[in-house]
């Protein structure tokens, strides 16, 4: 049986838009996957590390190995290739074109790798870890090794190339257990006792009328032609300096202190800080009387009493 075909079924709805009406359609469910265990290549018995032939597909290999071509996804499944084109190994000509197409040039420098170092025998750097080019050995006795001693060129050949040979390599169960192992992928790949299941064991999901008000994120659908944002612009402040006001109404007197610092600025590039406190008192019930002072520093500056305004301007 071919991957597909043990897949359950499922339905999905049709007909959410206003002009539609609603429908189902029985389609395979491919959101259900397997993934294999991490530690299956310790089970030396069940499963083994081949290589594959240069030009061989998963169905060669299934058809070598299990005498049917069908069960090559138990090939991509044991290893976990979900993309065959960047997870299976190129052939040679393959592999030119697609070096070809990602640089421009070939031959030039990948990255630098080291050179294996011995020091009394013993290695003390080993070889083919990734360095910059600059990475020069130094040895415990202080000994520091050329460039020619400490690395080496890799180039974007010889880069793709290793990584292609790696992906030659692949784990694929024995003959013996194939069996089992489909079986076991049949069983965990179906549905568990479900109320959306019908007599066929097809995975069914009500449709909700909602579908027709909300769009893909949810959120009600709603006309927002008649919304308005009130405008937002640049907010003017106006300092129209010190003021103070004394009032004294009968025999209740209210006095009112204000404390303001303001700036001024001269004709010259001289800016100048002015302080003024004002205050009023009044002792009598029929007047009332106020007072302002101000002093600034600077090059110039200005001050007035009476009705509250002075200085800075």
């Amino acid at each position: 049986m071919a991957y597909f075909d043990f897949l359950p079924n499922v339905y999905v709805g049709e007909g959410v838009k206003q002009d539609e009406a609603y429908k189902y359609r029985l389609v395979k469910n491919i959101f259900r996957r397997i993934v294999p265990r991490e530690d299956l290549e310790k089970y030396v018995t069940f499963f083994e590390r081949i290589p594959v032939d240069q030009g061989l597909k998963p169905s060669d290999v299934a058809n070598i190995l299990f005498d049917d071509p069908f069960l090559d996804w138990v090939i991509l499944l044991t290893n976990n290739i979900t993309d065959i084109y960047e997870q299976w190994p190129k052939t040679e000509d393959e592999l030119l074109r697609y070096i070809n197409t990602r640089y421009s040039n070939p031959d030039d420098v990948h990255h630098y790798e080291t050179r294996e170092a011995l020091y009394n025998g013993v290695v003390f750097v080993k070889e083919g870890i990734t360095v910059n080019s600059t990475w020069r050995t130094v040895l415990p006795d202080g000994t520091t090794l050329g460039e020619n001693d400490s690395i080496y060129a890799v180039s974007n050949y010889e880069h793709e190339t290793y990584l292609n040979e790696l992906k030659r390599f692949i784990l694929v169960p024995t003959p013996r257990i194939i069996d089992k192992f489909v079986d076991e992928f049949e069983e965990l790949v179906a549905y568990d006792s479900h109320a959306e299941l019908d007599e066929a064991g097809n995975k069914k999901t009500p449709l909700s009328i909602s579908s027709r008000f909300t769009n893909q994120a949810g959120s009600a659908i709603g006309s927002t032609g008649n919304l308005r944002t009130a405008p937002t612009g640049a907010v003017t402040s106006y300092d129209f300096g010190p003021t103070a006001a004394g009032v004294s109404s009968g025999t209740v007197s209210t006095t009112t202190s204000t404390t303001t610092s303001t700036t001024s600025t001269t004709n010259a590039t001289t800016s100048t800080t002015s302080s003024s406190t004002s205050s009023s008192s009044s002792s009598s019930s029929s007047s009332s009387s106020s007072s302002s002072s101000s002093s600034s520093s600077g090059s110039s500056g200005s001050g007035s009493s009476g009705s509250g305004y002075g200085g800075g301007y």
